[in-house]
């Protein structure tokens, strides 16, 4: 038996190498549109790795991966998730999340793969959080196509899993950052975190929004790749199951701040963070007109506390990333 990895980028690649860690044979499929083949080519070389290039729009593709081995789990990280306006065309992200992932559970369900772990995202919820947030909270506002999407394709899970007897989970993940495979510069595809760092090390401003006061839940890669197995493993998830796998909740005004903290530690340039709108530029995050920040909600998950997972934090993760980008001296 393998398990079948829909999507290679920033977290799958986390996820591919954690799976082959604990002996799991892999099949992955992804379609390079926001990761190079160069990061994922020492999964190649791997003798429980099958690499399948295509698009999960694709029948074929998918049949080609299906045909690699029995697949017991499906873990499904295949979608165009940036909001940026510029990472993809209303069309490429509609045909890919929605039209994509509906082929997917079906290439699933043919080939008799029971599991399938969906990376949603916490966004679900939308911006403006209550004092707790369980899996019953329900959804929110939305101001992009690519997380809007998450919640079709988590009553699509729900469809599959009612009227096939499917088992479908949905990982509805913080904001992801910190040091994985993976490591991407294009703007258009990175997560916060990691952009503010890849921005001190650049010497450029950080734009805020005024959205970025409220506070929303983050967690690092490895953690997120660790939360989406272990829910796999969790024999008591069963038919549809949404789960939370926040690790930390902030703003992303707080994590902006802690860059430039950081970066000022490292003898980088003072970072210069603007608060869109609002605020004038400010040196190392003095200085800001005052805006006071959401009261922080808690999270609750029906996973449960990290556990023996390791537990990574955002202060020591955006160090590493730091360090990282200021090796490679920012570029591309």
């Amino acid at each position: 038996m393998a398990v079948l990895v829909a999507g290679v980028g920033y977290i799958g690649a986390k996820l591919v190498e954690d799976l082959l860690a604990r002996g799991e044979k892999v099949v992955a499929i992804d379609n390079f549109f926001s990761t190079s083949r160069r990061a994922i080519e020492r999964f190649c070389q791997h003798e429980r790795f099958t690499f399948i290039k295509g698009n999960i729009t694709d029948s074929r593709a998918l049949s080609s991966a299906f045909s690699v081995a029995p697949i017991s789990t499906v873990y499904a990280l295949a979608a165009q998730a940036s909001a940026h306006p510029a990472a993809a065309t209303p069309r490429y992200t509609e045909n890919t999340n929605l039209i994509g992932h509906r082929l997917l559970l079906d290439a699933s369900k043919a080939a008799g793969a029971k599991t399938i772990a969906f990376a949603s995202s916490f966004k679900v919820y939308g911006a403006n959080l209550p004092p707790v947030v369980d899996e019953s909270l329900p959804y929110g506002q939305f101001a992009d196509l690519s997380h809007l999407s998450k919640c079709y394709a988590e009553k699509l899970l729900e469809l599959y899993a009612t009227t096939h007897g499917m088992r479908c989970l949905a990982l509805r993940l913080g904001i992801v950052y910190g040091m994985g495979p993976v490591m991407k510069r294009d703007y258009r595809f990175i997560t916060a975190p990691n952009k503010f760092c890849l921005q001190a090390v650049r010497g450029e401003q950080i734009e805020l929004n005024p959205g970025a006061n409220a506070p929303t839940g983050f967690i690092h890669v490895s953690d997120a790749s660790r939360a989406m197995i272990d829910a796999v493993d969790e024999p008591l998830f069963a038919g549809y199951t949404p789960i939370n796998a926040v690790t930390e909740v902030a703003s992303v005004r707080e994590v902006a701040t802690m860059v430039a903290t950081e970066a000022k530690k490292k003898g980088l340039p003072d970072v210069i963070i603007k608060l869109y709108g609002i605020a004038e530029p400010s040196s190392s995050g003095q200085g800001e007109q005052t805006k006071s920040v959401a009261p922080r909600p808690r999270v609750i998950s029906s996973l449960g506390a990290p556990g023996e997972r390791p537990r990574r934090t955002l202060w020591e993760s955006l160090a590493e990333v730091l360090d990282y980008f200021k090796e490679a001296g920012g570029k591309d």
